[in-house]
This record gives structure tokens, C-alpha cells and sequence, in this order.
């Protein structure tokens, strides 16, 4: 009988070390990546992640709910593919992760770490040579037509960000980038400094009441390098380009340097 129990009570010690302790949205079994290790090691983390997929696949469920179902069920999983490659796996820190489930969950900015020094981070904390460079995208400008109460397409344009390097410093970067977009609204960033901050660039421009973000993302996506822009709760364009110059979630390939 006792070689029985002990027998018994080493069955359950195996099963409970193969079990994961924390229960995230995918099997942690079968975790391979650092992001979904970090996941699965963290009770916070696995709820977090439990969280935002059932508010992916509700927001799924709701795609009947449209006039165009299948445009906006195609969105919402290019939106999700989007921010899995370009936000969430870019992460190399439990924080920076959290804050990004936070965002997607929340709907609502929570601000990360903006860099200040270089010499206070290691050569993993700073952004990679891909992540300077220069980005576009070529798209088709329409143009409403007053008389015929119509939009008409008026050609191609190509909306373009550039990120360059500064001397001894490498967590800055000068952002210069001109955006075109319906009815041929134009968007001038300027010469705009930016900061690196865990995973993206960041252009802060804060007013007395409130915070103005403009993020950077850079990702290898689909074999490319890549650039996702974050106009953080739409404040960058109402302040800068006007409440056209919509441009939020833009995705910009990188051209051979």
C-alpha cells in the first residue's frame, strides 16, 4: 500500500509540474517563442492575454453586425495581425508587454519609458540599424467632386517618413515625413526629434492638457522591413494635420538603403 501511494503521489507531481500555472489564450505547452514564454511565467500576463482574445473574438462575432460584414471581419484581422507583429512581439521586457495588452484591452494610451540617456542602455535596449532609414507607401488619392457628388480617384501619391540617425546618440532619431491622404489633405511632420522607448519611436509633443504621442513602429513583417505608425487617441493629427489627415495605423515599407 505505501509503495502504491508513493507511486500515486509522483504521477501527480509529474502532472503538475507539465501543467502550466498560469492560463493564457494559447497552449503554453507548447510555447516557443521568448514573448510567449514571458506570457505563460506570468499570472499577469496569461490574464491579460486571456483578455484580448476574447475581445478579438468578440469583436469577430460583432462583423455580422455591419452593412459590410466581410470588409470589417477582414479588418479587425489585419488590425490583430498588425499589432501581434509590429507591437506585441517587438517587446524584449515584461513591461513593455504588459503595456501594450493594456492599450489593445483598454483601448486607451498607457505611456511606456522614453530613454533619456544612451549610456544608461545595453546594446539589446537600443534600436536596431532597420529601424532607421526610409519608409513609404504608394496609395490612391480620391477627391470629392462637389458637382457630381461623387469621389473620384486623381492618381497615385506616396506618403513617406524618413528616420535619421544622430551622431553619438543613438536613442534619438530626427523624423522628417510628409503624408497624403483623401481630398489631397497633406500632412508635414517637420523635423520632428524622437526617442526611443523599448519597441518604437516616440514623438512628444505635449501640450498644457494633455499628452500628444506620435509612435514608430519598426518589425520585420512578411520578410520586410516595416513601419507601422500610432497616432496615439488621434491626437498628433487634430493638433498638427487637421481632423483629415487620418493616418493611424499606416503601415510603411522600407527601401533598400
Amino acid at each position: 500500500m505505501k509503495n502504491l501511494l508513493v507511486a500515486i503521489l509522483s504521477i501527480l507531481g509529474t502532472c503538475l509540474l507539465s501543467t502550466p500555472a498560469n492560463a493564457a489564450s494559447f497552449d503554453c505547452n507548447k510555447a516557443a517563442t521568448w514573448v510567449e514564454k514571458t506570457i505563460c511565467k506570468s499570472p499577469e500576463l496569461s490574464k491579460l492575454d486571456d483578455t484580448m482574445a476574447k475581445k478579438y473574438k468578440s469583436n469577430l462575432a460583432t462583423s455580422s453586425d455591419y452593412e459590410d460584414s466581410t470588409a470589417f471581419k477582414n479588418r479587425t484581422i489585419a488590425n490583430q495581425r498588425t499589432w501581434l507583429m509590429f507591437q506585441r512581439d517587438t517587446c524584449k521586457s515584461e513591461e513593455c508587454l504588459i503595456r501594450e495588452y493594456k492599450e489593445y484591452i483598454e483601448e486607451q494610451t498607457n505611456y511606456g519609458v522614453a530613454w533619456s540617456f544612451s549610456d544608461e542602455l545595453s546594446r539589446s535596449d537600443l534600436p536596431s540599424k532597420s529601424a532607421f532609414g526610409d519608409f513609404s507607401q504608394t496609395s490612391q488619392i480620391s477627391i470629392y467632386n462637389s458637382e457630381t457628388q461623387k469621389w473620384e480617384d486623381t492618381g497615385e501619391a506616396t506618403n513617406t517618413v524618413s528616420i535619421h540617425s544622430v551622431a553619438n546618440k543613438p536613442h534619438l532619431s530626427i523624423i522628417e515625413g510628409v503624408l497624403i491622404f483623401t481630398n489631397a489633405h497633406i500632412c508635414d511632420l517637420g523635423e520632428s526629434k524622437a526617442i526611443w522607448s523599448e519597441n518604437h519611436w516616440v514623438i512628444n509633443d505635449d501640450q498644457p492638457d494633455q499628452s500628444v504621442d506620435l509612435r514608430l513602429y519598426p518589425a520585420i513583417y512578411q520578410g520586410k522591413n516595416q513601419l507601422l505608425l500610432r497616432d496615439m487617441d488621434d491626437q498628433y493629427r487634430k493638433l498638427h494635420c487637421g481632423m483629415r489627415g487620418y493616418f493611424d495605423g499606416i503601415v510603411l515599407k522600407r527601401g533598400v538603403s
